[in-house]
């Protein structure tokens, strides 16, 4: 087992690849601060900006034609949210796909050195966290 290391923990955003305008339209990500209600609220507001009934322009061209779900995504312990509103959905009589899978994470550690020059030495670490991936396909008419 590792050494606990002493010192501030900085959390980085394990999202590292750019996403076209699409792909972050029809993405939602699920946070341990994200209230349940809100998230079924604004991933229906997605579910319905992008059926064919909608009458904004912008969510009728080609791009956004092609999206045939919307990306719920969640780790570590946001999981059983994400498999909760995933289930919300499937009781609306969405159809849900559930990948599940690992995403490597690095945690930055500022750790003091020398209390007296008040230098911060940083130190680096890779850790493997648990996610999961919940497809909601859309009801297009």
């Amino acid at each position: 087992m590792a050494k606990r290391i002493q010192g501030k923990h900085i959390k980085h955003s394990p999202n590292v690849k750019l996403q076209t305008e699409t792909q972050f339209a029809s993405a939602f990500y699920v946070k341990s601060s994200t209230p349940y209600i809100s998230a079924i609220k604004k991933i229906t507001k997605q579910l319905n900006k992008f059926s064919k009934t909608t009458g904004v322009k912008k969510y009728n061209n080609d791009q956004y034609k092609k999206i045939q779900y919307i990306t719920v995504k969640g780790m570590g312990r946001t999981i059983e949210r994400t498999l909760k509103i995933a289930m919300r959905f499937q009781d609306l009589d969405y159809r849900v796909d559930i990948l599940t899978g690992s995403v490597q994470v690095l945690d930055e550690f500022e750790i003091d050195a020398c209390a007296k020059d008040g230098d911060e030495e940083r130190e680096y670490r890779k850790r493997m966290v648990s996610s999961i991936e919940a497809r909601i396909w859309l009801k297009r008419e």
